[in-house]
């Protein structure tokens, strides 16, 4: 097994992605707000040789461009688009999703719009929206989020972002810390102006409702952003084990704070609901 980086050139400008030479079912990772797709370094080490991974840098992270038209390009639905277009450049027919934060309501987005998707997991992410009172009916008032929208961060912003969105317990992380301060500021203020203000996306709620398709919820259980209440209260239309995963002790990441316990859920749902097993 082989780990290939490769930019591809997409509508939105140039996307930095790393995937598996494998044969396995395909599954992609989409990183939250203001990360990089080397987030999910632990997931890339367990399930390399059997998955074909697909991760990705949204524009205006990581590795990737900046949007030439930040309007047009930061919003969930674009996202949503400029992901589909990477599965469809290396050929993908079907493929499982795995959204953390901003990249599970990306990976909703993706679900109303194509059917290659035949399952979706999700952490850390509310579905909600788009509109006002919808989103922040969904997310807890605390101070760390006036983090997700703020266009110019200082450095003590970086760090306390990465800190809360990676685990209050979890070991500082030099480079994810750096990929916040890359990000594009636009990117932030921009994706969530335009999901307030209800411009574009799904209505994410009846999407989940209505889907026919398994989704899992794996949450971690001192997730800061939001009340795991809320999800729990959501109608799923097919959740996957008829429950909310919950991992204690960990919080918006717990894929980052106990890989080990958090792959062995993800493991299963992928057995069971990947492309392979799919009719």
């Amino acid at each position: 097994m082989t780990i290939l980086n490769t930019v591809i050139e997409t509508t939105h400008g140039k996307i930095s992605v790393q995937h598996s030479d494998t044969n396995g079912p395909a599954v992609m990772f989409i990183h939250g707000n203001s990360s990089c797709k080397e987030v999910f370094h632990h997931q890339v080490e367990k399930f390399a040789n059997e998955y074909r991974l697909i991760l990705l840098d949204l524009p205006g992270h990581g590795a990737s461009e900046n949007a030439i038209n930040p309007s047009k390009t930061y919003t969930q639905s674009a996202y949503a688009d400029v992901a589909l277009e990477v599965l469809g450049n290396l050929g993908v027919e079907e493929v499982c999703v795995m959204g953390w934060s901003l990249g599970g309501h990306i990976g909703i987005e993706m679900i109303a719009k194509s059917s290659i998707v035949r399952s979706l997991a999700i952490t850390g992410t509310p579905p909600c929206g788009p509109g006002n009172d919808a989103v922040n009916a969904a997310f807890t008032p605390l101070p760390h989020m006036s983090f997700t929208s703020k266009e110019v961060f200082s450095q003590a912003d970086s760090e306390a972002y990465a800190h809360y969105t990676l685990g209050v317990n979890a070991p500082k992380d030099d480079h994810l810390i750096e990929a916040v301060k890359r990000t594009d500021g636009k990117a932030r203020h921009i994706m969530w102006n335009d999901w307030t203000i209800g411009n574009n996306g799904v209505d994410q709620m009846a999407t989940i409702k209505t889907w026919a398709r398994p989704i899992a919820v794996i949450q971690g259980g001192e997730e800061p952003f939001f009340d795991n209440g809320y999800i729990s209260n959501l109608d799923i239309g097919n959740l996957w084990g008829n429950k909310i995963h919950l991992i204690d002790e960990t919080g918006h990441a717990p894929f980052w704070e106990k890989p080990d316990e958090y792959n062995s859920i993800l493991e299963a749902f992928l057995a069971e609901t990947g492309p392979a097993k799919m009719s």
